[in-house]
């Protein structure tokens, strides 16, 4: 493909109903870029509803969200703890964390569209046990429906299952992972689950006794029971995903800025060689993983951030690949101003239908470091492409951008560095991302931390979105 582009930018900001939108009929471009042709952008922008809150009584950190395919909404969010902020402890506030804390990672879901949510107990067996996993809540879901969560407390790696679409859930290992951090999971035929870890000597028990270090990858064909012995899975950078239709299982990697998909395309039969295919070079992440997901025709589509330390200007972006991996078109760049940009998600709907949303500075920030401090607001602004794997003749998707929460989501440092920030005094309320997705109505919602109530702790947000082109196979919103 063509690597250049147009560098001129035009920015319009209006204030709609719902929501506050900015747009643009064209992005800035990659250090060194020229031009190209792009696709048309959506004719109008996304609009949302007020950003609100699913629980005032419960910690909101690094929220996650599935869509189920029954319609079901599922949400989860860290419970406290390694997300607290010393600082703001004397708020009221702070109750969130006290007052309902059993060790858990906390599930809700909703079956009308996020209008209400409804919080899953599970502190008794089979439910679940106190103390099984305070952090990092994580879904997947079969190919029958079964939600599997997992919950982390560095010594265990708790995972649990749904019959239900996520009204219940039964404990099934609280060894899936020993002495390990920051799990990431998905699922593919019934009760099949692969899982990657950070082991620092540990292992899945009892199978796989302690011992392994790095980056490994774990598979269980009874729903979470029992896990077979890990796979070496260096450089693997987290957030997994399983194509249901063929088997294939994905990850990125990235090893001295190679940036790369692996794919292990004989993953149902037990064979773990990945096939290593590049998706960019020289890359520089600011965040701690990039995000992709995969539409029902196997094509693949991928966002993650730049501090501008490589060869691109600092920003969000994309890439995708109509060919399962094999090959990549040109990185592109989505974001529409040099404000600092953090966490960059990615969800698809229809075929070539792509959300994109981040974190936003209010200003760019020194060295674009999130952890600088002061008074600048974060604001979650989220992009749209209804042709997001161009449009013929070499033409690059055209995005169109809105801010989804006009109001800053927070204010300050966000810790970018993993639990160090607590003796640091950097502010680690927000985790270390947040989650988009795609309804059955095709419009995005979202998950989010906010610190805006003040104390020590995030609540978790949510938004969705309430006008504008819809991400489903109708052209409008419902």
């Amino acid at each position: 493909m063509r690597t250049t582009r147009t560098i001129t930018m035009f920015i319009a900001v209006c204030l709609l109903t719902g929501g506050f939108t900015a747009t643009a009929p064209a992005r800035l471009s990659p250090l060194g870029a020229a031009t190209r042709d792009t696709c048309p952008a959506p004719p109008q922008p996304m609009t949302f509803g007020k950003p609100g809150y699913i629980d005032m009584a419960r910690a909101g950190g690094e929220p996650t969200v599935q869509m189920h395919p029954d319609g079901t909404m599922l949400y989860g969010s860290h419970a406290g703890t390694t997300h607290f902020y010393t600082f703001a402890a004397a708020s009221p506030t702070t109750s969130a964390f006290f007052q309902n804390y059993t060790g858990q990672a906390y599930y809700y879901f909703s079956k009308d569209h996020g209008k209400t949510w409804e919080f899953v107990p599970r502190t008794f067996p089979p439910d679940g046990l106190p103390g099984s996993g305070f952090s990092d809540p994580d879904f997947a879901i079969d190919k029958s429906g079964n939600v599997f969560i997992s919950e982390i407390n560095l010594l265990n790696i708790a995972i649990s299952k749904s019959s239900d679409s996520g009204k219940s859930y039964e404990l099934k290992n609280f060894f899936a992972f020993t002495i390990t951090d920051r799990q990431w999971k998905t699922a593919d035929e019934k009760d099949v689950v692969y899982m990657v870890g950070n082991t620092f000597g540990g292992g899945t028990y009892p199978s796989d006794p302690v011992g392994n270090s790095g980056h490994i990858l774990i598979k269980s064909k009874d729903g979470g029971e029992t896990f077979a012995e890990a796979i070496e899975d260096p450089n693997g950078l987290g957030d997994i995903h399983v194509d249901q239709r063929t088997g294939t299982l994905y990850e990125t990697h990235l090893d001295g800025g190679k940036f790369e998909m692996w794919a292990f395309r004989n993953a149902r039969q037990d064979k773990f060689k990945p096939e290593k295919n590049t998706i960019a070079k020289d890359v520089a992440m600011l965040s701690h993983w990039p995000a992709f997901d995969i539409d029902s025709d196997g094509n693949l589509y991928l966002v993650w951030d730049e501090s501008g330390e490589g060869n691109r200007a600092a920003g969000v972006y994309y890439s995708y690949s109509t060919d399962e991996g094999r090959t990549w078109a040109d990185p592109i760049r989505v974001d529409e101003s040099d404000n600092t940009d953090l966490w960059p998600w990615l969800a698809v709907g229809a075929r070539g239908k792509v959300a994109i949303a981040w974190l936003e500075a209010s200003k760019k920030l020194p060295g674009n470091d999130p952890q600088t401090s002061g008074d600048h607001g974060w604001r979650i602004v989220a992009a749209q492409s209804l042709n997001g794997l161009g449009c013929g003749r070499d033409r690059e998707p055209g995005f169109r951008a809105a801010v989804a929460t006009p109001d800053p989501v927070h204010t300050g440092t966000i810790c970018n560095g993993g639990t160090v920030c607590q003796a640091q005094g950097i502010d680690r309320r927000l985790g270390d991302y947040f989650s988009i997705e795609i309804d059955g109505t095709g419009a995005l919602w979202a998950g989010y931390s906010d610190t805006r109530q003040g104390g020590a702790v995030a609540l978790p947000g949510y938004f969705r979105q309430t006008g504008g082109p819809s991400f489903g196979r109708n052209t409008s919103m419902p």
